[in-house]
């Protein structure tokens, strides 16, 4: 534990470093195009379940190994598990070893989810700066999405030459952020922050979603997240079929990687645009309303993507982070007052569990949609995006009725904020 302002001050600015390096991944672009060019497209999807099933397993526990055992040690494991994940990628050849380097690449993402910060929140407060955490957020998210997308930018370039070229470069920045996370200090755990054995942590934590807003906050997340990841999961499909219609004729596959990195690149840009305009847009139409917009313009993306295959459809793509950055630091400042240190690494891994484990049983719902359909075509692609939307609309509907009930708890949050 360490108290010491020089040092705080430090983490301060590692964990901009921090955020900068562990979002520099540039196989994100070439992901599923590297996967099916290895396995089946049923077993690509799958793989993506695989994922999502081990971040299910491992979220929880790694945020309770956070608020007990330190930030630090915890980042440190992070890094060290994504570097072994990358690495595997870069050597993988069977649905096996891909399957491995994912739940590897997921025990890296739980560990790193919440408790970088985490490690913020408790730095902030030691000093006295408490309300500077959502601004510090933003600001990280901003450097986040622009690192995200150079890096993939990046990856689309290398991944024309190689498909495992990206997941190498991802390697070494995944080597950057052990060296980072090894300088950083364990802030303090103020003396309300005893930390409990396991299931009281978990039933401590699990209390918080009786509040109103926050209980609310958890269906946001969830119906936000899982609509955010059906685009991710599945525009380079999307794309690999752009190259057999005669509109597109010129995109052959070995462009595909490019076209997919400058895809999701804008993507990430207009990700650090969004997290720059949270603030300005809270101020004009309230928190209620930003957050119901952004999960609507997910919809409106999964939707597009289901009706028509026409490269024209990819600007939507480009619009992906844009509405959930903008939610992402305005979000996270509205939980943390409500939230102690001693549990706010577990909160934020359920959160983000909640998240994931539902999007990883969309995806092994919709894997039943092409059991047995080898070749990857337009109508399994746009049936799987079509359901997609119907199940997004009925939560979006559902969600806006909730928020109506209790529109008050969020113009109290946003005041607690300024």
């Amino acid at each position: 534990m360490n108290t010491d302002s020089s040092s705080l001050e430090r983490n301060l600015l590692l964990f901009r470093q921090y955020k900068v390096a562990s979002s520099t991944v540039p196989c994100l672009p070439i992901f599923f195009l590297f996967f099916i060019e290895r396995v089946s497209l049923g077993d690509a999807v799958l793989l993506g379940s695989v994922f999502y099933f081990s971040v299910f397993v491992l979220e929880v526990p790694s945020g309770y190994f956070s608020d007990r055992f330190g930030r630090r040690p915890t980042l440190i494991a992070a890094a060290v598990m994504s570097s072994v994940a990358y690495a595997g990628f870069a050597a993988a050849n069977t649905f096996t070893a891909l399957a491995l380097a994912q739940i590897l690449m997921a025990a890296g993402m739980a560990f790193r989810s919440g408790s970088d910060s985490a490690l913020l929140y408790d730095s902030l407060r030691i000093l006295g700066r408490e309300q500077e955490y959502t601004q510090r957020e933003t600001i990280a998210q901003k450097l986040s999405m622009a690192a995200l997308a150079v890096s993939c930018l990046v990856g689309g370039v290398l991944g024309v030459m190689d498909l495992r070229l990206p997941y190498l470069v991802a390697f070494l920045a995944a080597v950057w952020s052990v060296l980072l996370s090894v300088r950083l200090v364990e802030p303090a755990v103020e003396a309300e922050g005893a930390v409990a054995g396991f299931g009281s942590q978990l039933k401590r934590t699990l209390g918080y979603f009786s509040h109103p807003i926050l209980g609310w906050v958890l269906g946001f997340f969830i119906i936000g997240f899982v609509l955010e990841h059906v685009p991710y999961e599945f525009y380079q499909p999307y794309l690999k079929l752009l190259g057999d219609t005669a509109v597109t004729g010129w995109l052959s596959a070995g462009s595909a990687p490019i076209v997919s990195g400058v895809v999701m690149g804008v993507s990430m840009f207009g990700g650090a645009v969004g997290a720059a305009v949270s603030q300005w847009l809270i101020d004009r139409v309230g928190l209620r309303v930003l957050l119901l917009a952004s999960v609507s313009v997910q919809l409106i993306i999964v939707a597009g993507l289901s009706l028509v295959l026409h490269p024209v459809m990819l600007v939507l793509v480009m619009f992906r982070n844009f509405s959930m950055s903008m939610a992402h630091g305005p979000m996270l400042g509205v939980v943390a007052p409500y939230v102690s240190s001693a549990q706010r690494a577990t909160f934020l891994s359920v959160l983000s569990l909640a998240g994931r484990v539902s999007f990883s049983v969309m995806l092994a719902l919709l894997s039943v949609l092409i059991v047995g359909k080898e070749a990857l075509n337009w109508l399994t692609l746009s049936s799987v995006l079509s359901w997609s939307a119907i199940v997004g609309f009925a939560a979006l509907v559902l969600l806006y009725a909730w928020s109506r009930r209790i529109s008050g708890q969020f113009a109290m949050s946003t005041a607690s904020d300024q």
